[in-house]
C-alpha cells in the first residue's frame, strides 16, 4: 500500500474510532437513563407485583424468570436504534461488513436469545441467593459467576460460535504442520486447527485460541489466511501461546473474580441501604433489579481502566514471548501493521482514551516496544 492510501486509511481509522468513542458515551447515558426511569417511575415494581399476582408467591422463581425476559426484551427494544447504527450502518459505511440487513438482523436475534438465556440463568440464581442467604449472597454469587464463566468458555466454540460462523478443519499443509509443531513445543493440547468463516460477514481479520480443556482449539479467520504470510500467522499465534505460557488466562480470571466479588458486595450494600427507601420490603424482590444492575454498571465503569491496565500489561508480555519465539520482531510487526489497516484500528488513540477504554495497547506502542524503542 502506497503512502497516500495508508494515510487515507489512518484518517478513516481515527474517524471510525472517534465515532465508536462517542457511541460508547451515548450507550452509557442511555443505559443509566433507562435503568433510572424503570426503577424510579415504579415501572419495575409494578411489573414485579403484577407477575407475583399472576403466578403467586410460591412460584417466585417463575416470576423472576418472566421479569427477566420482559426486561431484556424491553431494554433491547429501547437500545435497538443504537445497535442497528453501530452494528450495521456504521460497519457498512466504513466497508467493514458484508452482511445484508437480513443477515445482520438474524445474528442480532440470535444474540438476543442467547443474552436472554444467560440473563435468565444469572438472575434466577442471584435472586435465589438473595432470598436464601441475604447476608452472604454476594460471596456465593461470585463463586457461581466464576463457575458460570468457565462453563460458558468451554461451550463457546462448540455451541455458541457455530451459530454465527462456519468452522471447518484447516486443510493439511505447511501451515497446519507448523501450527501443530508450535503447539507441541509449547506443551499445549488442542482439539485441532480450524478455519473460521469470517469473510461472508466481515472484511476484518482475526485469530484466537478458544475453549477450555477438551474444547480448546485454534481458529484462524479465512480473511487472515488469505492475506497474511505463514510467518505473520505464526507470529500472531505465538502471541496467543504467550498468553498460555504466561498463565494469563488464570491471571485475568483471578482479577475478574476479585472485581466480581467487590462488585457484588457493593451491590449488596446498595440493595440493603436503598431497597427499603424505594418501597421494597425485601432485597430479594425482583423489582430491585434496576438498582442491582445500576450498582454493578457503575462499578464496572469505575474499575474498567484498572482492569484494562492489567490487560494491556499482559498483552505486552505476550508480544515479548512471540518475538522471542519467532527470533525476530519482523513478522509480528508486519502482522500488526496489516491488522490495523484491515480492521481500521486507530494506531495511536489519545492517551486518556487508551487508559480508560482499551484492553489492548495501541498499535504504535506495541510496534515501538516490539522494535525495542
Amino acid at each position: 500500500m502506497d503512502d497516500s492510501k495508508a494515510t487515507e486509511r489512518e484518517v478513516l481509522a481515527k474517524e471510525y474510532d472517534a465515532i465508536h468513542n462517542r457511541l460508547f458515551v451515548v450507550q452509557i447515558l442511555l443505559v443509566a437513563g433507562l435503568l433510572a426511569v424503570f426503577q424510579f417511575t415504579g415501572a419495575s415494581a409494578a411489573l414485579a407485583d403484577g407477575l407475583v399476582a399472576h403466578f403467586g408467591e410460591s412460584l417466585w422463581y417463575v416470576t423472576n424468570a418472566a421479569y427477566t425476559a420482559i426486561a431484556v426484551f424491553g431494554f433491547t427494544a429501547c437500545m435497538f436504534p443504537l445497535s442497528y447504527y453501530s452494528g450495521h450502518v456504521l460497519e457498512h459505511h466504513y466497508e467493514l461488513s458484508n452482511e445484508t440487513f437480513g443477515e445482520w438482523f438474524s445474528d442480532f436475534v440470535k444474540s438476543l436469545l442467547i443474552d436472554l438465556a444467560l440473563a435468565t440463568v444469572l438472575f434466577s440464581v442471584i435472586y435465589a441467593l438473595l432470598r436464601w442467604m441475604p447476608n452472604w449472597w454476594w460471596l456465593f454469587a461470585t463463586l457461581f459467576y466464576i463457575l458460570f464463566g468457565i462453563v460458558l468458555s468451554t461451550l463457546m466454540p462448540v455451541v455458541i460460535m457455530p451459530l454465527f460462523h462456519k468452522f471447518e478443519p484447516l486443510e493439511e499443509g505447511d501451515l497446519t504442520q507448523a501450527v501443530r509443531a508450535m503447539m507441541e513445543e509449547a506443551g499445549i493440547k488442542v482439539v485441532g486447527v480450524f478455519k473460521w468463516g469470517l469473510e461472508a460477514k466481515t472484511n476484518t481479520a482475526n485469530a484466537a485460541f478458544t475453549g477450555i480443556g477438551r474444547t480448546r482449539r485454534i481458529i484462524l479467520g479465512d480473511t487472515l489466511l488469505s492475506g497474511y504470510s505463514q510467518e505473520e500467522i505464526l507470529a500472531i499465534l505465538a502471541h496467543e501461546v504467550g498468553h498460555y505460557k504466561n498463565r494469563d488466562i488464570v491471571r485475568l480470571m483471578f482479577t475478574g473474580s476479585i472485581l466480581a466479588l467487590i462488585g457484588f458486595y457493593i451491590s449488596h450494600l446498595c440493595l440493603t441501604q436503598l431497597s427499603g427507601v424505594l418501597g421494597f420490603a425485601n432485597i430479594y424482590d425482583i423489582g430491585t433489579a434496576p438498582l442491582f444492575i445500576f450498582s454493578l454498571f457503575v462499578f464496572s465503569l469505575v474499575s474498567m481502566p484498572f482492569a484494562n491496565m492489567h490487560s494491556r500489561r499482559r498483552e505486552f508480555a505476550a508480544d515479548a514471548y512471540a518475538i522471542e519465539k519467532m527470533g525476530s520482531s519482523d513478522a509480528l510487526v508486519s502482522a500488526f501493521e496489516k491488522l490495523a489497516d484491515q480492521n481500521l484500528s486507530n494506531k495511536e488513540p489519545a492517551a486518556w482514551v487508551e487508559f480508560l477504554m482499551h484492553s489492548h495497547p495501541s498499535m504504535v506502542r506495541r510496534i515501538e516496544r516490539a522494535r525495542g524503542r
